[in-house]
């Protein structure tokens, strides 16, 4: 990205959050681009936080910052002439973002908030079931940054692998060889999203953060039938066919009763057999070396 006058543009990224699943995976592909040189990144860090994955030879900037009411003098501080902010803080988090956004208020150099999201594309029916209330935490972070008019960018996903085929509550159970089946969901393809390209398209991201600024992306690797699934599980295992097992409606309605991952994986389900996932277009993520999906499940269970 060049300016009027030839000169590159390098992109200030705030990170908060590193020590989660997706931060984890974000961090290492950040320090990657600022050694090269295409960003610059700042880390954002509560008081007191363990710093001992970042080497003081990384050369990287680091701010405290202060999610609580109090702290609203620091984090303007913290935030100060940073293009972008991503937050990739955990369940116990999310709220505290609001703290953040007020300190974003007003800035000049921000062009957009990537907000800890990283869910689905939920439609305004599947929220109203009681098992997915604390997604509407979400939701209310989405209206204060509007009500702040601070710019948003929204990432969602697929299904992130690791909680897809890693335990068996999924019903679709890599290591087990099993494969559940909810509607049509055989014939219908489920999308999927790697923890590690995730962390790889986010940092991507920053290098050009007005691109996405006031947007919802997505972002997933694989997009596959059931059918699919189950002949790459087949060849995994050696001509030995996945056992098929049926979700039922009955399950699917006490499921969504149930708050939190119980209600998720039911939701999911759902989609899936019905093929209800929302917008498609992802943007274009350079450099990323995509495998099949036989060849990542490999990978994964090896």
């Amino acid at each position: 990205m060049s300016s009027s006058s030839s000169s590159i543009i390098i992109s200030k990224v705030g990170f908060l959050g590193f020590t989660g699943k997706v931060g984890s995976s974000v961090l290492p592909n950040l320090i990657e681009l600022n050694k090269q040189n295409k960003i610059k990144l700042i880390l954002l860090h509560r008081q007191g936080s363990d710093l001992s994955k970042i080497a003081e030879t990384e050369n990287i900037e680091k701010r405290i910052i202060k999610l609580d009411e109090n702290g609203l003098e620091i984090n303007k501080k913290a935030i100060e002439n940073l293009d972008i902010v991503v937050s990739t803080v955990g369940t116990t988090g999310f709220r505290a973002q609001i703290h953040l956004i007020d300190s974003l208020e007003n800035s000049k150099s921000l062009k957009t908030f990537i907000h800890s999201d990283f869910g689905t594309n939920w439609t305004e029916d599947e929220l109203q079931a009681p098992g997915l209330k604390m997604i509407k935490i979400k939701e209310d972070i989405v209206d204060y940054a509007k009500s702040k008019k601070v710019p948003l960018t929204s990432i969602r996903v697929g299904v992130l692998d690791e909680f897809f085929y890693k335990y068996p509550a999924s019903g679709t159970y890599l290591p087990g060889n099993t494969v559940q089946v909810f509607r049509n969901s055989l014939k219908n393809k489920i999308r999927v999203t790697s923890i590690p390209f995730l962390g790889y398209a986010i940092a991507q991201l920053t290098i050009n953060p007005i691109s996405i600024a006031n947007q919802i992306t997505q972002l997933y690797d694989f997009n596959v039938s059931g059918e699919e699934i189950i002949q790459a599980w087949t060849n995994i295992q050696n001509g030995i066919k996945p056992e098929i097992t049926y979700y039922t409606e009955d399950q699917y309605q006490k499921d969504l009763q149930v708050i939190g991952g119980f209600a998720i994986i039911a939701a999911v389900r759902a989609k899936w057999g019905d093929d209800n996932w929302g917008p498609s277009d992802q943007p274009k993520i350079d450099g990323w070396k995509l495998k099949t999906f036989e060849q990542h499940c490999r990978n994964f269970i090896q």
